[in-house]
């Protein structure tokens, strides 16, 4: 008796078939995760340099600082990741003029904003230059006007200096 080893065509076929047909079901999804992920992180960031922004600006009102000239255009303007975490992640990449490093942060050594360096261009709308950037700033945020006709300053905030909607479902 010779007994047959191996797949026949037709197996191998089935076998490719299913292969392709999970392959194609899994795999956006798959994409889609990875793009969903790098919103989460670009927000979970963003989440803790505001949180750290908020300390520093504590402190500083208790030690009398000028917070006014702490924010974008400031004498004493802070460089937001640089000045603001006692430890940055590993993309960061320091004070920088510019970088096209993609999925990476930098700090503009000019305009003292922050910048996120897209892996993909396609997440966001108003994404800024190529490759694809998001910026945020040091802002001051003034309450009413008060003796002297100058305004009060409230606090300062880390604000997107482009409008941006991201696309990810």
């Amino acid at each position: 008796m010779n007994k047959q080893r191996g797949f026949t065509l037709l197996e191998l076929i089935v076998v490719i078939a299913v292969v392709i047909i999970l392959a194609s079901v899994v795999l956006p999804k798959f994409v889609r995760l990875l793009d969903r992920a790098e919103v989460s992180a670009v927000q979970g960031m963003m989440g803790q340099m505001r949180s750290a922004l908020s300390l520093q600006m504590s402190r500083g009102l208790y030690r009398g600082d000028d917070l006014a000239a702490w924010a974008a255009g400031g004498s004493q303007a802070l460089y937001p990741m640089h000045d603001l975490l006692l430890e940055t992640p590993e993309n960061y990449l320091g004070v920088l003029e510019t970088s096209d490093r993609r999925g990476c942060w930098y700090d503009d050594k000019n305009s003292h904003e922050l910048v996120y360096v897209l892996r993909d261009y396609t997440l966001v709308d108003g994404a800024q230059s190529t490759p694809a950037t998001l910026r945020w700033q040091i802002t001051i945020i003034h309450g009413s006007v008060v003796d002297g006709g100058q305004r009060e300053l409230i606090g300062l905030v880390l604000q997107s200096s482009t409008p941006t909607q991201w696309r990810v479902e």
